[in-house]
């Protein structure tokens, strides 16, 4: 009953994220997979063979993007969606050198956001994938809406493009996170990464004209905050894996302790019925049957879940006052004491009422309180009609089932609830009803 928390967590991942880069990916999936990398490598060479001569300045900002991306995202998170620090070089490298740098320094924060992101292979290549194209057609669009070269309308531009191709990913699920891809994921991008998009290209901006004055211990200053916060929070233990993993350890003892007292519970209440049954000296089963049919009726009238195994019990339960008196006697002292004793359980309170109420009658002449109608739960209306089937059909006086049937009718309006007796021939069908075999006991 009780599902192991953190194994539900690492399913929900798994199928998710799809398999691990050691397994095997599923049918169709390889192939989408090569194509994908088959349609990013043509523009990988292109860039590389526009790309100017390595030299300092594009080997620092190579390193400080890969730098970035690894440690920036855990370090400042706004919101639902994770925009990185390392966008801020893509708008320098942009500024600097145009489109082929904006797609190389793409490439290497893709590269290394699929390698510290769990993920398959198949999403490892969409993150990669995209983290390729998105630069190249941002770049493409500003330098088609500005024609005299990159600035600060560029960079403008090319944020707007970047952002608004991130929210076109993440509506048509390509390269989202596992879980974080829906219809409405544009909600995601509202309202804090748009700042952030803004505030990372202004220093972007800024970090392009220091580089081009010949200052490149610039991006030391931009990174190396950001890997000694990500450094400081998992050294002090304020990582999210151990924080998360700690959680799940607490909720799959919570979880294991209350399915440990329900089974108890319920293993008590079946005990409970089985000695109703003995001390009232009744066929073996009775009581089983009046919560067979009982279920039935409710599931049939809509009740469903934790509501309809609480009228289950309940009706398991309903004559367990009858353990207090001497074999053969009812009326309301049974009622009143049976609710007593189930009044401080766990869910308590509806089979109290039913203990209560299932010998009380819609008309209101029935005991211990003479409610009517509504003021009686439906519950107990349900396990009154239950319990009126199952005595006409069983011991010595028992009558056909269509005689039963046509007997409650009869008191239908007065004795029971119409809407529950209209449901109670699907319960009586015989292969409903008859599960359980009515054995009297011999004395």
């Amino acid at each position: 009953m009780v599902t192991h928390f953190r194994d539900v967590l690492r399913k929900r991942r798994m199928l998710s994220s799809g398999p691990a880069f050691g397994d095997e990916l599923p049918f169709g999936e390889a192939p989408l997979m090569w194509l994908i990398l088959a349609a990013i490598a043509p523009v990988l060479l292109w860039a590389t063979m526009n790309a100017p001569r390595p030299g300092l300045a594009f080997g620092s900002l190579v390193g400080a993007a890969a730098l970035l991306e690894a440690s920036g995202p855990d370090s400042v998170r706004f919101g639902k969606r994770v925009v990185s620090p390392a966008l801020t070089l893509s708008v320098a490298g942009f500024l600097l050198y145009g489109p082929p740098v904006a797609v190389l320094l793409g490439g290497v924060r893709g590269a290394v956001r699929a390698l510290i992101r769990p993920a398959g292979r198949l999403q490892a290549a969409q993150i990669f994938g995209w983290a390729v194209l998105a630069p190249l057609f941002a770049s493409l669009a500003a330098q088609r809406a500005v024609h005299h070269g990159p600035g600060a309308l560029g960079a403008l531009v090319f944020l707007a493009a970047a952002l608004g191709l991130d929210i076109v990913a993440a509506v048509l699920r390509f390269a989202a996170p596992p879980g974080g891809a829906s219809a409405d994921a544009w909600r995601q991008f509202f309202p804090w990464p748009p700042l952030q998009y803004a505030s990372y290209g202004i220093l972007g901006y800024a970090a392009a004209h220091e580089i081009a004055a010949g200052q490149v211990g610039v991006l030391f200053f931009l990174a190396a905050p950001f890997a000694v916060a990500r450094a400081s929070l998992g050294a002090t233990g304020w990582g999210t894996e151990r924080y998360v993993a700690a959680l799940e350890r607490e909720n799959d003892a919570l979880l294991n302790r209350m399915g440990q007292f329900d089974r108890a519970n319920g293993d008590l209440i079946e005990a409970l019925a089985a000695a109703i049954d003995e001390h009232d000296g009744a066929p073996r089963g009775r009581t089983q049957r009046i919560a067979q049919i009982a279920c039935t009726i409710g599931a049939a009238m809509g009740i469903s879940g934790w509501r309809l195994e609480i009228l289950r019990r309940a009706s398991l339960l309903h004559d367990v006052g009858i353990l207090a008196l001497p074999p053969g006697e009812r009326g309301p002292a049974h009622c009143d004491f049976g609710a007593r004793l189930v009044a401080r359980w766990r869910d308590g309170r509806i089979i109290g009422y039913v203990i209560q109420q299932h010998h009380e009658r819609f008309d209101g002449t029935g005991y211990p309180r003479g409610l009517r109608r509504d003021q009686i739960a439906l519950e107990a209306r349900i396990v009154a009609v239950a319990e009126a089937f199952v005595n006409l059909t069983t011991g010595p006086q028992a009558v056909s089932t269509m005689e039963a049937l046509e007997d409650i009718r009869r008191r239908q309006g007065t004795d029971f609830d119409p809407h529950v007796v209209e449901m109670l021939p699907q319960a009586a069908e015989p292969r409903t009803a008859d599960v359980l075999p009515m054995v009297r006991r011999v004395r």
